[in-house]
């Protein structure tokens, strides 16, 4: 099946998995899901000035992507469970959500007690790191994922004036959804930055207090 614009599919086969996506990310025994389009290995955004990936054996689901001009949105999970076995080797099961915001003269991203009240949740623990601002939250996860974590993440980072936000939610019981989950928020944040175009002038904001 033929790629969206400006996406690309990946290529690495892996064993038959069954599950779909959503409701099914994190399957049981429940029988195999529906055909779905191929995994996206990667995509273009907000006209190209964001490229949006996940770490090798994560994809770009393209059923849920979002993209039109100067914004966009994205869900990154396992090429394994995307595919339904067809590409991708085994990997921790996690869903991300990405949302590319409009670009801005100005960008300040929010500190992680501001993310923690946007989302109405309790934080549990937060840091900046290389200009990524993360947050870990004490409830909300099963909002998305009826057998996730209730502890969930949640990320931002600016890239070529854009704010760049991150959800990362994890099977109950997951590694991703505690401390751990602050590295696969830092891989997915150098994956945008080293695959998006450099930008023109230096556009790194400062983080509110």
């Amino acid at each position: 099946m033929q790629a969206p614009s400006g996406a690309d599919t990946p290529d690495e086969a892996g064993e038959p998995a069954t599950g779909g996506f959503f409701a099914t990310l994190f399957p049981t025994g429940a029988a195999a899901a529906p055909e779905r389009p191929t995994p996206l290995a990667q995509t273009e955004m907000a006209r190209g000035e964001v490229v949006v990936a996940g770490p090798e054996g994560y994809c770009v689901d393209p059923v849920t992507l979002g993209n039109r001009p100067g914004r966009g949105f994205a869900v990154i999970a396992s090429c394994h469970i995307l595919s339904g076995g067809k590409t991708g080797n085994f990997v921790e099961p996690m869903m991300m959500t990405v949302t590319v915001g409009p670009r801005q003269q100005t960008v300040v991203p929010p500190a992680p007690s501001v993310l923690a009240v946007q989302a109405g949740q309790e934080l549990v623990g937060g840091e900046v790191r290389d200009g990524l601002v993360m947050a870990q939250l004490g409830g909300g996860g099963t909002d998305v994922l009826d057998d996730g974590d209730p502890r969930y993440w949640r990320g931002a980072f600016v890239q070529n004036g854009h704010l760049i936000g991150l959800a990362l939610y994890a099977p109950q019981g997951s590694f991703l959804a505690g401390p751990d989950g602050a590295g696969m928020l830092r891989a997915v944040q150098q994956r945008i930055v080293s695959l998006s175009p450099a930008a023109a002038e230096d556009e790194e904001a400062p983080v509110e207090p």
